[in-house]
């Protein structure tokens, strides 16, 4: 009975402290069980972009190019991927809030954006952003659609070093490397690859293999943790 009341105080004693750094501005994501949340979303994104690949392909192939596709397939076939990336979005939240309700049970979740969405995180994401739209409209403007997957895989790979050291992950490192690798790669043999295999290789396979290294829960994953 000691030993349990003993070691439910050190247990409060954590909490108390971790609840100290949040108050002093430190960012709740250190404290977070970051690799749970991102786990489920990460596989699930990654089977989404191959479904939506493949359907793409499908409809290219069975049409002769997707503009010739029925307007009404079109517009469902969008709609769905809206609808599956704001669901992505909501189970993402969902996690990272039961996340940050395990440290904080009174936190909110505008509080939760305001203590997340911070300038520094802003100040990364936003020129990251705007070069992605500039380069896809770029590309589009020009004909050269090919090459927009690989450089997004490229960009998407440097934005998630880049913000690693918020996340503490090993394995947003090994998807940051997976998505320049792969991303160089279809970038110089875009010509002889389809662009949907292309988004499969770089970003649903990324995605998958992250997640299941997650899922593994391999010993030192957060780098915070060391």
């Amino acid at each position: 009975m000691d030993k349990r009341a003993e070691e439910l105080s050190e247990v409060i004693a954590d909490l108390k402290l971790i609840k100290e750094a949040v108050s002093k501005g430190d960012s709740i994501l250190r404290f977070i069980d970051t690799g749970w949340a991102i786990r489920s979303v990460l596989l699930l994104g990654g089977l989404m972009v191959a479904f939506f690949s493949g359907a793409f392909y499908f409809l290219t192939d069975l049409y002769g190019s997707f503009a010739a596709a029925p307007l009404s397939i079109r517009i469902t076939f969008w709609v769905l991927i809206g609808l599956a990336w704001c669901s992505l979005g909501c189970l993402k939240m969902r996690n990272f809030m039961k996340g940050a309700r395990g440290i904080s049970e009174d936190i909110t979740l505008n509080r939760f954006f305001n203590e997340v969405y911070t300038a520094r995180l802003l100040a990364l994401m936003v020129p990251f952003l705007l070069v992605t739209i500039m380069i896809a409209v770029f590309l589009c403007s020009r004909g050269e659609v090919i090459y927009i997957a690989p450089t997004l895989s490229i960009i998407f790979g440097l934005l998630f070093i880049s913000m690693n050291p918020i996340f503490y992950l090993r394995e947003i490192y090994f998807l940051s490397i997976w998505l320049i690798a792969t991303g160089v790669l279809t970038l110089f043999t875009a010509h002889l690859i389809h662009p949907t295999a292309v988004l499969v290789l770089t970003f649903s396979v990324g995605f998958i293999l992250a997640a299941l290294l997650l899922y593994l829960n391999l010993p030192g994953q957060k780098l915070n943790e060391e």
